[in-house]
């Protein structure tokens, strides 16, 4: 839990001499001064000082205007505005940096636990972050490799944010194919499991039976009756959302001996779209399933994939055996120090934008620093 300075402040700062304490401390104009508030002579009233215009601040639209561009966080008149220069006739120039826009300290009277929003600019504004956001550079997955497949390459993506955000204690996968270049590849019509090579479900959290599926990924109007539904564990070719027309089936497998403490080998069975002649994917990447499993655990699935090809024979099919899924909890990257690429930085209690790895404006909140510091945007966010 955070704690706020106020309490521990009020101690420390007591006897003669002391500051007067912080929380709700007014000046002589009864202004709240701990909320931004300031007396403004000009209309008698106490204002913040960045969101109305008080003539206190400037001398005239100019002299506010110059303010605003050196970085003082003050409103001007809805009159002034920048005046339009003529535009020079000069040789085009090479192109060069365009420095990041300049923010403004914020002052903030809440804590965020999970850092502040973000502007446009990466600048940080009044609101908080409902939940921890960790960037993929801080919490990369192990993907599997590509290089024994002919016809695919397998891909993990993880739905939940470094192991949180789903079930308590589980961490959610999406497993999907990616179909290679000229490889004369027309869809994927089933998942399988046969003699020559078993398909393998590690021990997975499933939803209740009442609203979860064991195909066809899930329907968003039962997630808003139960929000566990997201992260249940299911198989699907290219469907994700409950396969409301009926475009899938299974043969051969007793998903009810699939827990959370057993997977299964299936060595007769398999998920398969009943028109084994439709595209169900526009592009090259199949969803194959979704799997929720422990955190802290090192599983892996293991798939047999069956799909036709381009030629006009059409009971040509082609077959990737053995496709694995190393299902290996992701683990964060704890930074001490703002890491390269950095452009908007928490420390835990305040957040920053960064330029060129150093910290410009931040909210002003005095807080002990109990969270993690993390990066909450990357230049290039690696998604």
């Amino acid at each position: 839990m955070k704690l706020i300075f106020l309490p521990l402040i009020k101690t420390f700062l007591s006897g003669p001499g002391s500051l007067p304490p912080i929380g709700n401390v007014m000046d002589e104009h009864n202004c709240l001064i701990s909320a931004g508030y300031t007396f403004c002579e000009e209309t008698n009233n106490c204002i913040r000082q960045w969101e109305t215009p008080c003539s206190d601040n400037y001398n005239d639209c100019n002299d506010c205007l110059t303010k605003q561009r050196n970085g003082i966080n003050i409103a001007c008149p809805d009159n002034c505005v920048e005046p339009e220069l003529p535009i020079p006739i000069v040789d085009p120039l090479p192109p060069i940096a365009i420095d990041p826009p300049v923010c403004s300290d914020v002052m903030c009277m809440m804590y965020c636990p999970y850092g502040n929003r973000l502007d446009q600019n990466n600048c940080p504004l009044c609101e908080c972050n409902e939940r921890t956001q960790v960037n993929r550079q801080d919490c990369p997955i192990i993907q599997p490799s590509c290089d024994n497949y002919v016809y695919l390459c397998p891909k993990l993506t993880e739905i939940t944010n470094c192991n949180k955000g789903g079930i308590d204690g589980y961490t959610t996968f999406q497993l999907s194919v990616i179909i290679k270049d000229n490889t004369n590849v027309k869809n994927i019509f089933a998942l399988f499991g046969d003699n020559f090579q078993e398909m393998y479900l590690p021990p997975v959290y499933q939803s209740s039976e009442e609203i979860g599926s064991n195909i066809g990924g899930f329907n968003e109007l039962m997630s808003r009756y139960n929000s566990d539904v997201r992260y249940d564990s299911w198989l699907t070719i290219g469907i994700t959302n409950g396969d409301q027309l009926n475009q899938l089936s299974s043969i051969g497998i007793d998903f009810h001996k699939w827990t959370e403490t057993e997977g299964i080998e299936i060595t007769d069975g398999a998920v398969f779209v009943m028109d084994p002649q439709q595209v169900i994917v526009t592009g090259n990447e199949y969803i194959i399933g979704q799997l929720t499993v422990r955190t802290g655990t090192d599983l892996i699935a293991i798939f047999n994939i069956e799909g036709k090809t381009l030629n006009t024979d059409i009971s040509e099919r082609w077959s990737e055996y053995n496709v694995e899924f190393p299902l290996i909890t992701p683990t964060e990257v704890i930074h001490n120090n703002i890491p390269e690429g950095c452009i908007s930085w928490n420390d835990g209690c305040n957040t920053c934008n960064v330029i060129n790895g150093n910290l410009g404006s931040c909210t002003k909140l005095m807080c002990f620093t109990e969270s993690i510091p993390r990066c909450l945007r990357y230049s290039d966010t690696g998604h």
